[in-house]
């Protein structure tokens, strides 16, 4: 989740001094990643900005204008172009980067459903969805790149091919019944054809627009006038009468802003897409923002209002991309491609005092403890949303979901009795003496006062000791040994750009270890046979084990690799393969094993108390590496062996230094044996400890 930046308009300097008509800023939202498209979406309470990004889809609440609260992320390939619409509960994202069909079910705030589907085209660059669920793909890279028509109604999240329109290239588009409204750029007019039959487009009419390079193009309610832009320095927003679409007409053109001062005086400024809205049109208009125009008279536009979000200025393709009009609360969205996300009111449009819808809609959850806790609500209004459960990650029930604690905690070691070692205690010893602490248990720990671990195992020998000190002991015992699976169980993918990623990378998992444990074998999926070396390195790159390995091709089972590693302690481990062996088997850094995407990974993958495989790992092997939650790289149906252990309660051993007497007379004792560090007694050792009938003990070296 990204940080959320507020830029209210009476706040921030460049905001403050934007130029506007009839417009004002409720709020703006930053994307250093740059945006492009924008949509909306209104589930009957909420409101949702659907912004796309160059690197991927953003869904924002903005339920609350002012505080505008990214709810979550899909990243994708990089791509200047990303265009978004809606069908019920679903957002379909395109983009010209290879993602094919990004669908997203909005109903989930989590992000967590959605999928990518490439089997239609895997680049388009605009989508339009009319009111009978059915979307068109413009621009896709099939055939000229008409329309691709997909059937949404019967399964959302998994359309079928309706018809294809490809007698030419269409830029954008937007249909209503049984008509489409067709932009064909590049041949510079507006084409009206038929989808009546969609396995049958057949074009009706076309005409050209004023500066022959159509861009966008947008139908009246009545259906009697046609709207458009074309992209290009200095030209228009037209009107059309296609009342008799074998008789249309032009009849009004609109260029640039019209307003005083700074906003009517800039030149060559590139209109880009344009949308009705009643009697208005509300038009993005890159280096000069957001324009709204009377077009209740479609033979004399006239502009009514501007908001200009860009402090660029001229004929080039910087500033606002896209304008929404259509949310319920009456506010515009607007997407400029370097300030991020804006959120406008209109009073021409609304009528109303944008500070009533404040106040109307920012109550919400106050509880910073809430699953659904609104940092920008003004007061609480007993709507916040808890999940119950163990919060304690130690615990073997850990709800990491879990927002309140309801005492259900359950521990492993709470069935089991470990006795607490038997250690001699209240030890008297003279000043700088060490001593001797034996225990009884099977695995005693000994710490000193600030609960550093000394020593495992007993006996333990001290450090002289010149003051009264005291050590804490417990004992830990194997009471289970357990095999267990982890990971992703199998390979799921979406056909071979789904399966594999770039050649250019080496993919990995990156993972904590908690506890001992072994890991004994994984699973790899691969259409490609040949050697590869599985490796293991910790978090500073260094090689704690490595396999060569000769896979072959695999089917749904996958083939199953024994590693038999032990694995200690520590974070950040990566399981990974030699970039080096795969060049010089397959050409480039890719190991050719199947991975997972599209939003089927679910990481974190836990051992609770053992082992937490984190994410993905990706490298092009010249230290650019990175990770992702997002790509589960290669190693499926990790089995794992390990003990679970359990400690006694704490025990205390007290030493006491007796009174120092630097005249003590050493024959006032008698020595009763030499022992080594376990007790055992000795007769010649060049090291060993002195026993003496007080109780005392000392070192004892022989020099020769």
């Amino acid at each position: 989740m990204k940080t959320l930046f507020i830029y209210l308009f009476f706040i921030f300097s460049f905001l403050s001094s934007q130029e506007s008509l009839n417009m004002e800023l409720v709020s703006n939202l930053p994307y250093p990643q740059g945006t492009n498209d924008i949509w909306g979406y209104a589930d009957g309470v909420n409101e949702y900005a659907l912004v796309g990004t160059v690197t991927g889809f953003s869904v924002v609440d903005i339920t609350c204008p002012q505080y505008p609260n990214e709810l979550f992320f899909i990243p994708g390939s990089n791509s200047t172009w990303r265009d978004v619409k809606t069908w019920g509960k679903y957002a379909y994202v395109t983009t010209e980067a290879s993602d094919g069909l990004l669908i997203v079910d909005l109903s989930d705030v989590t992000g967590q459903t959605y999928v990518y589907t490439d089997e239609f085209f895997t680049t388009s660059h605009n989508i339009y969805i009319d009111e009978n669920g059915y979307a068109y793909i413009f621009g896709a890279n099939t055939g000229n790149g008409g329309a691709v028509i997909l059937d949404l109604t019967i399964d959302p999240m998994n359309p079928t091919l309706a018809g294809v329109f490809d007698d030419y290239y269409l830029h954008d588009g937007m249909v209503r019944g049984d008509t489409l409204w067709g932009s064909a750029i590049y041949a510079g007019v507006f084409s009206i054809i038929d989808v009546t039959d969609k396995s049958n487009p057949a074009i009706m009419s076309s005409y050209p627009t004023s500066c022959n390079f159509t861009h966008n193009a947008w139908i009246s309610d009545n259906n009697n006038y046609l709207f458009t832009t074309d992209e290009q320095a200095s030209c228009y927003v037209g009107s059309y009468d296609v009342s008799d679409i074998y008789d249309i007409q032009e009849i009004d053109l609109i260029q640039e802003w019209t307003g005083d001062g700074a906003m009517g005086e800039q030149e060559d400024v590139i209109p880009h897409n344009t949308h009705v809205l009643g009697d208005f049109l509300v038009t993005s208009y890159y280096t000069s923002g957001v324009t709204v125009i009377d077009a209740s008279d479609p033979f004399n536009l006239s502009e009514v209002g501007y908001y200009d979000t860009s402090p660029m200025s001229g004929g080039n393709f910087d500033g606002c991309w896209g304008a929404y009009p259509y949310l319920p609360s009456g506010l515009i969205l607007a997407t400029d491609q370097q300030e991020g996300l804006f959120v406008l009111h209109s009073s021409q449009i609304t009528h109303d005092d944008f500070t009533d819808i404040i106040e109307s809609v920012c109550a919400g959850c106050t509880d910073e403890s809430a699953l659904n806790y609104n940092p920008g609500a003004v007061e609480d209004n007993g709507s916040c949303l808890y999940i119950m459960g163990c919060t304690d990650s130690t615990a073997d029930n850990f709800n990491p979901l879990a927002t309140n604690d309801d005492g259900s905690c359950e521990y492993f070691c709470d069935d089991f009795e470990i006795n607490i070692p038997i250690c001699e205690n209240d030890i008297i010893i003279n000043y700088g003496e060490t001593v001797l602490l034996n225990c009884d248990g099977e695995s005693v720990t000994f710490l000193d006062t600030d609960d550093n671990i000394l020593n495992f195992g007993s006996p333990y020998m001290t450090d002289p000791i010149y003051e009264n000190t005291s050590f804490t002991v417990f004992n830990t015992e194997v009471v289970e040994t357990s095999i267990v699976n982890t990971g992703e169980p199998e390979h799921e993918g979406q056909g071979q750009n789904g399966d594999y990623s770039s050649t250019v990378y080496n993919g990995g998992l990156l993972f904590d270890c908690y506890s001992p444990f072994i890991l004994n074998s994984i699973k790899v999926y691969t259409d490609y046979e040949g050697p590869r070396a599985i490796e293991l390195r910790n978090n500073n790159g260094d090689l704690i084990a490595d396999l060569l390995v000769d896979i072959p091709i695999t089917d749904n089972n996958g083939y199953v690799i024994d590693l038999g590693w032990e694995i200690n302690p520590g974070s950040q481990y990566l399981l990974t393969t030699n970039i080096d062996i795969n060049n010089d088997i397959f050409g480039d850094n890719n190991p050719m094993l199947k991975r997972t995407t599209g939003g089927l990974p679910d990481f974190p993958f836990v051992i609770n108390n053992i082992l937490e495989i984190t994410e993905g790992y990706y490298s092009q092997g010249n230290g650019d590496d990175g990770s992702s939650p997002d790509y589960y790289y290669y190693f499926y149906d990790w089995e794992v062996s390990y003990s679970r252990t359990c400690d006694s309660q704490e025990g205390t051993i007290n030493v006491i230094v007796g009174t120092v007497d630097l005249n003590e007379n050493t024959s006032d004792k008698s020595l009763l044996k030499i022992t080594d560090l376990l007790g055992r007694e000795i007769k010649n050792a060049v090291f060993g400890i002195e026993v003496y009938d007080d109780g005392t003990v000392d070192k004892r070296f022989i020099l020769k």
